[in-house]
């Protein structure tokens, strides 16, 4: 069968879902670790910048000498234009890697388009001078620097390096034939063409080996970083706090997730690591000591060489609520009941154990096909949870610290109060159960801190109003009780919220049977992860397929 596969495919270094919709890259073909990829990245703004400086000190340092205040008007031009082109090349490209919303691979690529021309305007600059009579070419051209300045400082990926270092070898002689049809350089002998371009040839030639060292040097810093037992695959997404990959087991084959978290992120950047490493042991292995199948499972966790803490925990097929509903819109009641009971399950075994999410919202609840169960739920993301036993009272997160979704954060953790208990994540799961109904947040607000304020003033509006769907009136009440400014307002325990919501449950509702029903009609397949992938600035970690 013939290769229907298009060249631009072929030779594009990301597969099709390389991009989520908030810019955020995935797996590519440069499989290369995020933040070596991001050093190259900022490599290559640095260039850019050197590349404009270049041309504009060159313009006046002609200026100032004695051999610029002898050309000609046509040769000041000449100089003025490619400084003004040098400029905003180099300019233009700098802007685009610093502040440009692209993915970084994305940058790297446009880097590559930058080498090739920015080594024509090289060339058409060192070749606008003509030669004396009798005057033989001696060295090189400047451009056999710039590829090995590309190589060394800014790696391509194996399948469009090799193509930028041939087309920016070939910008060399090009460059002198720009000269000889505009400016009228007379044209060099055979062996002065030798002379000056044969070894920019043979530079673009041993460039590519030495391209790929660097490319090899990082895919094995990405091998390096595997942890324990478990090998990264490719990145699902980056944020504020680190990075979440998919994994394998080495033996067993059994696909995880990663997610690797910086220490500063969680304490600040005073607390000493071998403190940070004590609360996230003690923390990790509290979060394993859940049970729940409606809790996700942590597989492993530890800290590598260079101090990131990383968790291991199971790669699940399904949606994140906030995804669902933004894809679905606003549930039944009685499937609501469905889930927020499963959701209580999770939460009733970590209160019981003196463990408080403090970070419930949609993007931490996951919908998933889990074996022959559909519309099953898995919290995630208890990394960020407060953990009290007998003895002593330890938190992941910094001491002083407020942290939390401004749209589902009790008053209580809003105002930094001293109490902050299991009732906090009844009122998220309020939040929660809002956003369900109605598909609205509890408050919208143009700024973060405009919605603490509304979460510790304002009262909500009842779902009811904000849904043409049709919202029992003893679900309302409850959802309003969990909304409850004053924490002594709301259900005194989770497992008292989940037997309300069994007993309001309607004969013939929501039940397996009909969510099988729902999951084979809408995603007869795995679901599409591109829609789904875990919230990168969370402190845990889950992820879907």
């Amino acid at each position: 069968m013939a290769d229907t596969v298009p060249l631009r495919k072929r030779l594009s270094c990301y597969p099709e879902e390389h991009v989520d919709s908030a810019g955020l890259a995935t797996t590519s073909h440069y499989r290369l670790p995020a933040d070596f990829v991001e050093k190259a990245v900022r490599r290559l703004g640095w260039v850019s910048i050197v590349y404009a400086v270049f041309f504009l000190s060159m313009w006046i340092l002609y200026r100032l000498s004695p051999t610029g205040a002898a050309l000609s008007d046509a040769d000041r031009h000449f100089y003025a234009a490619s400084t003004l082109l040098g400029v905003v090349l180099g300019g233009g490209m700098a802007v685009f890697t610093f502040v440009g919303r692209a993915s970084l691979y994305a940058k790297l690529d446009a880097g590559l388009l930058f080498q090739v021309l920015g080594a024509l305007l090289i060339s058409v600059a060192e070749t606008h001078s003509p030669l004396k009579p009798g005057e033989v070419i001696r060295g090189h051209s400047s451009v056999s620097v710039w590829l090995v300045f590309f190589a060394l400082l800014v790696p391509g990926c194996k399948l469009r390096a090799p193509l930028a270092a041939a087309l920016t070898a070939l910008m060399a002689p090009l460059g002198m034939l720009v000269s000889m049809r505009w400016y009228g350089v007379p044209a060099p002998s055979a062996e002065q063409w030798a002379l000056l371009y044969g070894p920019t040839f043979i530079t673009a030639a041993v460039t590519v080996p030495l391209a790929g060292v660097v490319y090899n040097l990082g895919a094995q810093v990405s091998r390096a970083r595997d942890m324990g037992s478990y090998e990264m695959t490719g990145m699902i997404g980056r944020g504020g706090m680190g990075e979440v990959w998919r994994a394998r087991h080495r033996l067993l084959a059994r696909p995880a997730a990663i997610k690797l978290i910086r220490p500063e992120s969680l304490y600040g950047h005073e607390v000493q690591q071998a403190d940070a490493r004590r609360r996230f042991e003690r923390e990790a292995k509290a979060i394993a000591s859940l049970q729940s199948p409606n809790t996700v499972t942590l597989f492993d966790y530890g800290a590598n060489q260079e101090g990131t803490f990383y968790y291991v925990m199971e790669l699940l097929d399904g949606l994140d609520l906030e995804t669902f509903v933004n894809r679905h819109g606003p549930v039944p009641a009685d499937r609501a009941i469905y889930v927020l009971r499963q959701i209580c399950d999770s939460l009733a075994e970590a209160h019981s154990l003196g463990l408080t999410h403090r970070d419930i919202k949609p993007r931490n609840i996951m919908l998933c096909r889990f074996g022959l169960r559909y519309d099953f739920v898995k919290v995630l993301d208890f990394g960020l949870a407060k953990f009290k036993d007998a003895r002593s009272e330890v938190q992941l997160t910094q001491e002083g610290i407020t942290t939390g979704t401004p749209a589902f954060m009790a008053p209580e953790m809003a105002t930094a109060a001293a109490t902050v208990d299991g009732r906090a994540d009844i009122y998220a799961l309020g939040c929660v159960a809002y956003w369900l109904l109605t598909g609205k947040l509890v408050f919208e607000a143009s700024t973060p801190l405009a919605m603490v304020l509304a979460h510790v003033q304002t009262p909500p509006v009842p779902p009811s109003l904000r849904s043409e769907m049709e919202i029992p009136e003893p679900l309302e009440r409850l959802i309003l009780q969990c909304l409850s400014k004053d924490p002594a307002q709301r259900p005194p325990s989770v497992r008292l919220v989940a037997k309300e919501l069994a007993a309001m449950a309607p004969p013939g509702g929501w039940d397996d049977a009909k969510a099988e029903d729902w999951w084979t009609i809408h995603y007869p397949g795995k679901v599409d992860a591109g829609f789904s992938q875990p919230d990168p600035e969370s402190a845990a970690v889950t992820a879907a397929v």
